[in-house]
């Protein structure tokens, strides 16, 4: 299984959001899975997809996860999918991104934070990294991207957004994933909103260069994987460069 995405050029981001939530809906045989879904990703997109939303949505698979392995609303968990596939969890997941700024006065950054958790019946991987690049002078460049890859989680919800102003541009990208390890679908289900808006504000630069970077991971686990690359980079009265790239795994 594998998922990629970098900023979109759609803005019917409800849209898209509810046409998928249709997807979910008809899936045979996991009527369960089906509804419990669909409550997080209206959690989420409530939320707007904030730290908070984000915490509720994993406290509320986790109850649902608790309740469902031993027996409260709704019988034990379980698929029909894969018999031989029942009692294991694996994400593999990478995020990151990178922003660069070419002029007199420029400033870029990138922050990151990803985490992936197994909780012995479920694992739920959850990151988030935001890229920003500005201009002053000169040739007032900016550009910023993200992208997030993420295999062997039975449910993946991303969202992505960039937003372009008339010296600088920021883009940000979230993922919330879930693996259930009673449940092995033949193909994961994704929903992936992306948006891009152009506005008309310009941001004042302070004067210099300046580039930084900000990031924090964490994997429980029994068997754990982390790793991230990092680089910030300056060149006096011309460029600003922030990049992130961080992989994390169980298994």
């Amino acid at each position: 299984m594998y998922f990629s995405i970098f900023g979109g050029q759609s803005d019917r981001v409800k849209f898209v959001t509810s046409h998928l939530l249709d997807k979910i809906h008809i899936l045979e045989g996991h009527d369960l899975y089906s509804a419990v879904l669909a409550r997080v990703s209206k959690i989420l997109e409530r939320g707007s997809w904030s730290d908070r939303a984000l915490d509720r949505a994993l406290d509320f698979l986790e109850d649902f996860v608790e309740r469902a392995a031993t027996g409260h609303r709704g019988g034990r968990l379980h698929s029909r999918c894969d018999e031989d596939a029942r009692g294991e969890t694996s994400i593999d997941m990478v995020l990151g991104g990178s922003a660069e700024a070419v002029g007199e006065h420029t400033f870029a950054s990138a922050e990151l934070d990803a985490k992936i958790v197994d909780t012995g019946r479920a694992s739920f991987a959850i990151g988030s990294a935001s890229f920003l690049a500005a201009a002053e002078g000169g040739a007032q460049y900016a550009t910023t991207d993200a992208f997030c890859e993420v295999d062997g989680a039975d449910f993946v919800f991303t969202k992505t957004r960039t937003v372009t102003g008339k010296n600088w541009e920021e883009t940000t990208t979230q993922v919330f994933a879930v693996d259930f390890a009673d449940l092995t679908l033949r193909n994961p289900l994704i929903i992936t909103p992306e948006s891009s808006y152009r506005v008309g504000s310009y941001q004042h630069v302070s004067d210099g260069n300046v580039a930084e970077v900000d990031f924090d991971v964490e994997v429980r686990a029994e068997h754990t994987y982390a790793d991230v690359y990092a680089g910030a980079l300056t060149i006096e009265d011309s460029y600003s460069g922030s990049l992130i790239e961080a992989t994390l795994a169980i298994g």
